[in-house]
């Protein structure tokens, strides 16, 4: 039953389906509360009712959370709602590990030390905290679409004590460590060989043991071993085939302890690529077994590999699916070492020898990448600080600081940009540390725009190094659909990579001076402007009703913006007219109309003006006046 839609614990409303996988199903879900996307696995309901399935997926929920690290899948919650156990995960868009290696091929030495140092460095994390991750494999790495690369899916991951029994092994068998094989026991030595399995194949493209015959490939897991990946594509560095055999050794205790420390060996193995000393075929790592080397094994071992028909019954399904293979039970095991000594005790002097200058070595060695000068330091966040305050941070890691300027938008002159190693970053104390200093913002002359349209616009600023922004459109002199005006056009210089808006012309405001309002209003609306307020004045020069003038809100006006109209309200003089003998009700009236102030002079009561006539005025008939003059009007 799809769960799309639906929400899960009041909180999780599940969006799609993004992966099936052998207990459970994910979705990409919206986590409500907090606003952000997440991944939620949901066990499949014909298992959420065994206890056992249950407990397994708590169990990972549990594991997952106590991890918190750049290069592994955080875990956020986990609960059950009507029946459905489920687990909430960071979502990471992207591809796995496994699509990128099916879609690209085999990567370069340089990029698969990178990819392959990302991967140990959470696995790292897992082996600090006491958890094995016990299925390890291109699927369950995860490629996100902004550059990180996250390990999840600690689905079989158990807490780690001296030997952790599986009791039946689970785990992709392409990958699987010999002696999860053998003994059906793991630690973090059983992790560090899947790792190496994957970076045989990043670097070759192709698995050591090939084929579909699971039983075929478990036999050479345990009896034949991992060879070199230069026999596949001998362009590959002696030092890589270097790591890949001390990874993948047969015998766990000639492979690195855990996962942090293959880490340090592949950074110094990257440094050493990168000075061009990649052809050098050996960094005194421990001994190591090397693959088809000739084994003698005294007949009275009890140590037994595993006939490939003893596991053809029992490993089913497909080479690529995550396998359960019942372990058989552990056998009596003699150290490859002891049965060594047995048969050549006569050299036992020289094996003394030897285990006391590894000793030696060792604590040499622990000193020179702890508190000695080969230790390495994570880098502080020196962005934005002065050069002065960066050398002096710096001071105590390195004194080989070299100090380069770049141009940069973010930061300011004179300040620090970035460094070499990144910040957080681990390094080797005394290596050589680069300072980025900030140029400030490169700038340079935006090219004339004028006339062009805003396609032929966007062109020439991106030949020029600019980008072009939003386009506006305003009403100009300039043609209609042509740029009259940018960011930049006064010549003075801009930042390359801005984004220059343009104002694109919508052709001249038409002229409706001396038209009458109602006209002038139909034309304004037609050319895409809207009319704001209106107002009179008097005017000697535009008749009564007409515009005087029109004035835009703003200057250049946006299409739809608002324009203000004054109107004429006439001439600034009038004639006095000849009011003798008319009503001083009907003179007062006739003046005002005309713009005079009127005054009336009479003994009358209000009541009668509409009887009594004028017999006097002030300003004598057919006089030329300013409107609001004063005139006098009387009944005497």
């Amino acid at each position: 039953m799809s769960l799309e839609n639906q929400l899960l614990a009041g909180r999780y409303r599940m969006e799609r389906l993004l992966a099936r996988g052998g207990m459970a199903d994910v979705y990409l879900a919206t986590d409500e509360r907090l606003e952000r996307q997440v991944a939620v696995k949901v066990i499949y309901p014909h298992l959420a009712s065994d206890p056992r399935f249950t407990a397994k997926f708590i169990r990972e929920a549990k594991t997952a959370a106590k991890l918190n690290h750049p290069n592994l899948v955080n875990v956020f919650d986990q609960g059950s709602d009507a029946g459905q156990t489920f687990m909430v995960m960071e979502y990471v868009p992207g591809m796995t590990l496994r699509e990128a290696l099916d879609k690209f091929g085999k990567l370069s030495p340089s990029r698969a030390l990178e990819l392959f140092e990302a991967i140990l460095q959470g696995l790292a994390a897992a082996h600090r905290a006491g958890i094995l991750h016990r299925d390890l494999k291109p699927e369950n790495v995860f490629l996100a679409d902004d550059g990180r690369i996250k390990l999840g899916d600690f689905g079989l991951a158990r807490e780690a004590n001296a030997h952790t029994n599986t009791g039946s092994l689970m785990g992709t068998i392409a990958y699987i460590a010999p002696e999860l094989l053998t003994r059906g026991q793991a630690d973090a030595r059983s992790d560090v060989y899947s790792a190496g399995i994957m970076l045989y194949e990043f670097v070759t493209g192709v698995q050591p043991f090939p084929g579909t015959d699971v039983a075929h490939i478990a036999h050479q897991h345990t009896a034949v071993g991992v060879a070199a990946p230069s026999q596949v594509n001998p362009s590959i560095p002696p030092l890589v085939d270097e790591v890949v055999l001390w990874a993948t050794a047969m015998a766990p205790e000639h492979r690195p302890a855990n996962a942090q420390v293959l880490v340090e060996v592949v950074q110094r193995v990257r440094s050493e690529i990168r000075a061009g000393n990649g052809a050098i075929s050996r960094l005194n790592l421990p001994q190591f077994e090397p693959a088809n080397a000739t084994k003698v094994i005294s007949v009275d071992s009890t140590m037994r590999l595993p006939e490939p028909s003893e596991f053809a019954a029992e490993v089913p399904g497909p080479l690529g699916a995550t396998t359960v293979i019942d372990a058989p039970e552990p056998a009596e095991f003699e150290h490859p070492l002891e049965a060594f000594a047995n048969r050549r005790r006569r050299r036992a002097k020289w094996i003394a020898l030897a285990i006391a200058l590894t000793t030696f070595a060792g604590s040499a060695a622990g000193w020179w990448f702890s508190a000695g000068p080969g230790g390495m330091s994570a880098l502080p966040n020196l962005e934005s600080a002065t050069v002065a305050s960066a050398k002096a941070t710096l001071g105590a890691y390195s004194s080989n600081i070299v100090v380069k300027s770049e141009y940069s938008t973010a930061v300011s002159k004179g300040l620090v940009v970035h460094t070499n190693p990144e910040a957080g970053s681990l390094f080797w104390r005394g290596s050589q540390i680069v300072i980025f200093v900030s140029k400030g913002a490169q700038t340079a002359a935006v090219p004339s725009l004028v006339g062009l349209s805003p396609a032929q616009a966007a062109a020439k600023l991106t030949r020029a190094g600019f980008t072009a922004g939003t386009s506006s459109s305003f009403f100009s002199t300039e043609p209609k659909g042509g740029v009259f005006d940018y960011l930049g056009s006064d010549g003075n210089p801009v930042a390359l990579g801005t984004s220059i808006p343009l104002k694109v012309s919508l052709g001249p405001l038409p002229n409706v001076v001396g038209a009458q309002q109602s006209a002038a209003l139909t034309t304004l609306i037609a050319a895409g402007a809207r009319v704001g307020s209106i107002s009179t004045d008097y005017s000697d020069a535009v008749a009564t009703g007409a515009v005087i003038s029109a004035s835009p809100v703003t200057d250049p006006l946006p299409g739809g913006g608002k324009v203000n109209l004054l109107v004429s309200k006439g001439p600034t003089t009038v004639v006095v007219p000849p009011l003798k003998g008319e009503t001083l009700a009907a003179a007062m009236l006739a003046l005002d109309t005309i713009g005079l102030l009127v005054t009336v002079n009479t003994d009358q009561l209000q009541s009668n003006w509409g009887i009594v006539k004028v017999k006097t005025m002030s300003i004598a008939a057919g006089t030329v006046v300013k409107r609001g003059s004063a005139i006098t009007i009387s009944n005497k």
